[in-house]
This record gives C-alpha cells, sequence and structure tokens, in this order.
C-alpha cells in the first residue's frame, strides 16, 4: 500500500506534462524502451475513427515471436478511456485516464506520464501496480 501512495504521488505530483495537453497529444507517436531485449510502443490515429488512438506493443524476446498487445485510447464521459483489446478486437479491459484531479481509484485508473522524450503508462487502483509501458520517444518508420 505504502508503495502504491508513493507511486501515485510520484506520478501526479512528479508529472511534468503541461496541462494544455491532452492524452492523444501525450501518446501520439512512436516509442521504445531497450533495457531488457526492446519494447516498442505505437499509437497512432484508428483508421476508422479519427478521434481514437490505436496502440500497439511489442515486447521482443531472445527467441520466438515478439508479445503483441493492442490497445485504444478514445475519448468518454470521464475525459479519456484506455482500453486492452483482446485477440478479437474487442476491449477486454478499460480504465479511466487520471489528468492529475483526485478522486477514487476503485475500478483501476490510468496515469500517463510524459517527461521530454520519455513516456510512462502505468494502471493504479485495479490490483498491483502495473506497468505497461515505460521508454523514450523513437521514430516512426
Amino acid at each position: 500500500m505504502k508503495r502504491l501512495v508513493a507511486t501515485l504521488l510520484f506520478v501526479t505530483g512528479g508529472a511534468t506534462t503541461p496541462a494544455d495537453l491532452s492524452p492523444d497529444q501525450q501518446l501520439r507517436g512512436c516509442w521504445i524502451n531497450r533495457d531488457v531485449g526492446a519494447t516498442t510502443m505505437r499509437w497512432l490515429p484508428d483508421r476508422q475513427r479519427p478521434e481514437v488512438l490505436a496502440g500497439v506493443r511489442h515486447v521482443y524476446r531472445q527467441t520466438g515471436s515478439p508479445v503483441v498487445t493492442r490497445y485504444t485510447l478514445e475519448p468518454s464521459d470521464e475525459g479519456h478511456s484506455l482500453c486492452e483489446l483482446g485477440a478479437e478486437g474487442a476491449a477486454t479491459r478499460c480504465w479511466v485516464v487520471a489528468r492529475g484531479e483526485g478522486g477514487s481509484l476503485e475500478g483501476g485508473r490510468v496515469f500517463i506520464d510524459t517527461h521530454g522524450e520519455r513516456l510512462r503508462i502505468t494502471v493504479a487502483g485495479d490490483g498491483p501496480e502495473r506497468v505497461i509501458f515505460q521508454g523514450r520517444r523513437d521514430g516512426c518508420d
């Protein structure tokens, strides 16, 4: 619990993202983490719904195919929602994107923190804290 509180304070209090950037402006583009192997994340407009960003995370392993997870970021009644998609393309889990305000973490919230060329996406309040992605901006091929 102490770790969760400390993380929330860090993410909400330490975030240096300008308040005028929307979550889609924060995420749009390509990102990479080269710490262990490589993980990439790409957020581009959905072809059928331009107001929605489609996200794809590739976790490259030493052997075998990369592990691929798909996401969407879309406007919702609460501001924006980030959803993880299943194999058929339907949302399997969705979280409201926290925008620095207080509020309940019941059901989980996604924290999107950008600082310069760095990005961290974390889910808190829905079981143990989970980092969806952490890395630096990369060029889109």
